[in-house]
Order: structure tokens, then C-alpha cells, then sequence
């Protein structure tokens, strides 16, 4: 649907401009005049990452029109909106309002284009905001039919993980797909040593190495969607671009790279079939600056 994928398409561009003006926080600590120029193009691709957002926002709100094509798909659409709210409020506080008026302006622009969009959804889809900060929404009317997906939908979700793309591809893990039940996040640091005579070598910090996720579960093929899913994972790695990670309970982990997946079958039935599918998945950190090299 339309609407959803602009929905979908904002929570990535929000989520690359929070990435960008991480870095961007990252080269201005560093104090050095030579970084100026990095700092620029950042703010430059930041704010056209939230225009976009924006745009998409206002967009899915005129696409909204049809209540049967969204009611179905509430608790995506919510978590859709959670995450543009979350890319924001971490942009609108790592971003001096001082320094950089217009990520500032461009992150309000998404702030009042998603409000504008959610107001007319709940609006649609029955859906009753409680006044509690924080709190889960409610549904009612049409919506109550999908109460279910929206508890806790404010906070935790239904999904330990959610992978999109710029493309529009979505995985949900969880129970029903490929549940993970273990996370190994490595960040590394590149240290370089100089042997010195007659007394211990000196060591210097060079750059950061970068980091790395590896995910590992198992898939029942007998219950759910059933042994496709590592091959939808395969389809979105074989595109061979950047994928957006972002955490059941709201955290945006930014963009990675889809760099292996590995794969046991055990269990075979008669005609090879697995029951069980045991994976692991390894994704490397996407370099918004890659250009800057």
C-alpha cells in the first residue's frame, strides 16, 4: 500500500539523518579546522534527509484515504510513526539549535508533517491516544479488532528487531519469522603501537574500527510463515545496500550492512525438508561519511 511504504520510506530517511548528525557531533568534538568542511556536507545531507521525511510524511498524509487498506497493517503503521518520533528527538538533541538552524527547522517540518499524518490515522483507524506520556495506545471502534498489536506499541513491540530498507523491504524478527535469542554487538577501536628502545611501546589511538551485530536463533519450519524466511533475508542481503536496524523497544541502531548469513538444517523429514533451521546473521556498520575517506 501507498501509504504505508511512505510511511516506511520516513522512518529510514529519519533514521540516516540521525545517523549523519551523530557524526556530525563526532567531527565538531574533535575541534580541528580541517573538519569544517565535513561538518558542512553532514549538516547538508542531515537536512535533506529530514526534507525527505517530511515530504513522505505529507505525502502518506494525502495517500491516506482508504480505511480497509490500513486497518490491517495498524501495528506496522505505529511502529512506522515511533520510529520517525524517536530519529527525531534524537537529532533535535544532538543538533545545537545555535549551531544548526536549519537541521533544527527541517526536524520541526518532520515534527508537525507527522503529527498532522498520525492525528488523521488514529482518526481512521480508531485508534485512542492516552494522555499518559508514554503510555501505549488504545484502540476503539474498528481499531479494537487490533488491540492486540498496539499494546505496548509506544514502547516495546511485538518484534525483537525490524530491518528496512531505502527500497521499502521489511523483516520483522520475531516468534512468527526468525526469532534471535542472541545479540552480539562489537565496536572496535584501531590502536597503534610503536616499539621504543629501552622502554615500553607508545600507543596511539588512529580511528574508530568500526562495529559489527551478530544475530543467532533458530526458525521452526512447521510453525509460521515457515523455511522461507531466511531466504527473504537472502533476497534483501543479494540487493547488496544498506539496511536500517531498529530495536523492538524504539532504539534506532542505524544502518548496516547485511554481511553473511549462515544457515544448519536439522530435524530432516522424508524428503529433506527441515523442521528446525539453526542461523546466525552478521551485519557491519554502514559509514554515512563513507565518501569523506
Amino acid at each position: 500500500m501507498e501509504f504505508e511504504r511512505y510511511i516506511t520510506q520516513a522512518a529510514t530517511q529519519s533514521s540516516i539523518a540521525t545517523e549523519r548528525v551523530r557524526q556530525l557531533s563526532r567531527v565538531e568534538a574533535r575541534n580541528r579546522p580541517a573538519s569544517a568542511n565535513t561538518v558542512a556536507v553532514l549538516q547538508k545531507l542531515a537536512t535533506g534527509n529530514l526534507q525527505n521525511a517530511g515530504e513522505l510524511l505529507s505525502g502518506a498524509s494525502s495517500a491516506l484515504s482508504v480505511a480497509s487498506d490500513t486497518i490491517p497493517k495498524v501495528g506496522a503503521v505505529v511502529r512506522s510513526f515511533n520510529a520517525v518520533q524517536s530519529s527525531v528527538g534524537s537529532v533535535l538533541k544532538l543538533a545545537d539549535a545555535s549551531s544548526h538552524p536549519l537541521i533544527k527547522s527541517a526536524a520541526d517540518t518532520v515534527t508537525r508533517a507527522l503529527g498532522d499524518v498520525r492525528t488523521k490515522f488514529n482518526a481512521l483507524a480508531g485508534i485512542k491516544e492516552t494522555p499518559s506520556p508514554g503510555a501505549a495506545a488504545t484502540s476503539t471502534g474498528a481499531g479494537s479488532l487490533f488491540s492486540g498489536l498496539l499494546d505496548g506499541a509506544s514502547t516495546a513491540t511485538p518484534h525483537l528487531m525490524t530491518l528496512t530498507s531505502d527500497a521499502g523491504d521489511t523483516f520483522h524478527f520475531n516468534l512468527s519469522t526468525a526469532a534471535f535469542d542472541r545479540l552480539r554487538r562489537t565496536t572496535r577501536y584501531k590502536v597503534a603501537s610503536q616499539e621504543r628502545l629501552n622502554r615500553q611501546e607508545a600507543l596511539q589511538a588512529v580511528s574508530q574500527g568500526g562495529e559489527t551485530i551478530a544475530l543467532s536463533g533458530v526458525v521452526f519450519a512447521a510453525s509460521g510463515p515457515g523455511a522461507k524466511q531466511l531466504d527473504a533475508l537472502r533476497t534483501i542481503g543479494d540487493k547488496m545496500v544498506p539496511v536500517q536496524l531498529t530495536t523492538g523497544y524504539g532504539e534506532v541502531l542505524g544502518r548496516w550492512y547485511l554481511q553473511g548469513i549462515d544457515e544448519e538444517q536439522e530435524a530432516l523429514m522424508s524428503d529433506g525438508a527441515p523442521r528446525k533451521q539453526t542461523f546466525s546473521l552478521e551485519f557491519g556498520r554502514y559509514g554515512e561519511d563513507y565518501k569523506n575517506v
